[in-house]
């Protein structure tokens, strides 16, 4: 199944309400500063702004566009937290 891949920069992803919901999110890859979520849905503007998202592609892992642009947001995240000022 091809999937929608997101970055969240705040580390947080969408979590369902209740039990009865549908699962939407299938993983999530945690790192220092940013998270890979991989969802089964796009993801909602209500999500993208209270997570930070950012659209990496709709498909599979191994897609060689997906790893593209997850290896391009992830190098600007490392180049734009060095330029941060203290």
């Amino acid at each position: 199944m091809r999937n929608y891949w997101y970055i969240s920069l705040t580390n947080e992803y969408p979590r369902t309400i209740d039990d009865c919901s549908v699962r939407v999110v299938r993983s999530v890859q945690i790192k220092g500063k940013y998270s890979i979520v991989e969802m089964t849905r796009e993801a909602t503007p209500k999500e993208i702004d209270k997570c930070k998202l950012i659209y990496c592609g709709h498909g599979y892992w191994k897609d060689e566009y997906i790893q593209y642009n997850i290896e391009r947001y992830i190098r600007w995240l490392k180049g734009y937290s060095k330029c941060k000022k203290p």
